[in-house]
């Protein structure tokens, strides 16, 4: 692979830089307030603000989703696909946050959780935002600001987590839990349009809508699928365990994700930025693809591996007394982290190559092994729950290796290649 000369190996670094500040910076600030919070509130209203915050997770899927991968794709963009991609998000957001009105009252007598009539709305304005920011998203990586990215993303955490915080000062740790997402995600809205200084308005131009469609119909239903595990996962966990339980495993979750979350979207961002542009030479991307993965594996599996090995000091440190339940499935987690995050690279090279299809496909995979394992080892308790998230992302994993690239000369045997060395212990 050519080297990075010039302008474009600072610029990269940079990059680098700024993703690892914004790293580090959102896990700081989720674990500080984590620390908090569950000094203020119960295991009951971790389990209900996972319920209510994973319903609004999958309905931010088809306000963003179907527009970010496309806008980011799209060979010629032009500012009516943007506009156009704005009014169909908003009124896709009109009509959830409509069904949310709707359906918080059936959903709070099916969970046993009054809150949910009050919350369940509350939370569901977020999306308005979250689907702005997503399509002013793919125009910052299309211009590859990343900085921006970081940046925005940062800050806005900043706001959301220092608000929530005042709230549950006041002594309302439920609300300040629904809080701490939708005022991050408002926050980050409005700094990523600040900083990127592009006004969208929102046009109805069903051609411009027509152009994306394809690519953001695959992107949508893959970034659904993956949401939609979430949603059932957490459902499941309430309906086998009960909603305490449910709260252990939120909060392993709170430890983990923010983690996982920031690693695979920036890798991907940066990697699909490279990826996309060497599409037309396949030897040239697949040296690239080899190159990248490899040095990803090596730089993000003893992070998630080191996290298990500290778990069971690290959480009752974070989390205080009365959580032991999610120590477990914390350990369980943070391997599963050290298997997908690396290997969702994989999937990262096939849509930049033309094939998001495969990338659908291991979410779906993925999404029936995690609710297989779920329930078919729920006798053995609440490990059940980290179990089932590693085999889902190990099959995932499996399918990044074993699934035929297509016409592209990528054997299983380098993508196997690229990801095991960083198994490897030390001393070998």
């Amino acid at each position: 692979m050519k080297r990075l000369t010039g302008a474009r190996a600072p610029r990269l670094l940079g990059w680098i830089s700024w993703a690892g500040i914004d790293a580090a910076g959102r896990l700081l600030l989720l674990s500080g307030s984590t620390i908090v919070l569950s000094r203020v509130s119960s295991p009951r209203d971790f389990g209900v603000a996972a319920l209510v915050l994973t319903i609004v997770a999958v309905a931010s899927v088809f306000v963003g989703a179907p527009f970010e991968e496309a806008l980011t794709q799209l060979p010629r963009l032009r500012s009516r696909h943007i506009s156009a991609a704005l009014a169909a998000s908003w009124l896709v957001g009109a009509a959830l946050f409509a069904g949310a009105l709707v359906a918080a009252a059936p959903l709070a007598r099916l969970y046993d959780a009054a809150e949910i009539r009050i919350l369940l709305p509350a939370a569901m304005v977020s999306i308005f935002f979250s689907g702005h920011s997503d399509i002013v998203a793919a125009l910052a990586r299309r211009r590859r600001r990343f900085n921006e990215l970081a940046y925005a993303t940062l800050a806005g955490h900043v706001i959301g987590v220092g608000l929530s915080l005042l709230i549950a000062g006041f002594g309302y740790g439920l609300w300040a839990l629904i809080a701490q997402r939708v005022l991050t995600v408002i926050a980050r809205a409005f700094i990523l349009q600040w900083r990127i200084g592009f006004l969208i308005f929102p046009r109805w131009l069903p051609a411009q809508l027509s152009e994306l469609s394809r690519y953001a119909s695959i992107s949508f239903l893959a970034r659904l699928t993956d949401s939609v595990t979430y949603l059932v996962f957490n459902n499941l966990v309430q309906a086998l365990f009960g909603v305490l339980e449910l709260g252990q495993v939120n909060m392993a979750m709170r430890l983990i994700e923010p983690i996982r979350s920031a690693i695979t979207a920036t890798g991907h961002n940066l990697a699909f930025s490279f990826f996309a542009r060497a599409s037309r030479e396949p030897a040239r991307l697949r040296q690239m693809c080899d190159h990248v993965i490899t040095h990803s594996a090596f730089a993000v599996t003893p992070v998630f591996v080191g996290l298990a090995a500290v778990a069971p000091v690290l959480l009752p440190i974070v989390a205080g007394p009365g959580w032991h339940g999610a120590v477990v499935v914390t350990i369980w987690l943070s391997l599963a982290g050290a298997i997908s995050a690396p290997s969702g690279l994989i999937f990262t090279a096939l849509s930049a190559k033309g094939r998001p299809e495969l990338n659908l496909l291991s979410f779906l995979v993925s999404f029936a092994a995690t609710v297989v394992v779920l329930v078919g080892a729920a006798a053995l308790g609440p490990v059940s729950v980290g179990l089932s998230r590693v085999a889902g992302d190990g099959v995932r994993a499996a399918l990044a290796i074993g699934i035929s690239a297509g016409g592209w000369e990528w054997p299983r045997r380098a993508r196997m290649a690229a990801l095991l060395p960083a198994w490897r212990p030390p001393w070998d």
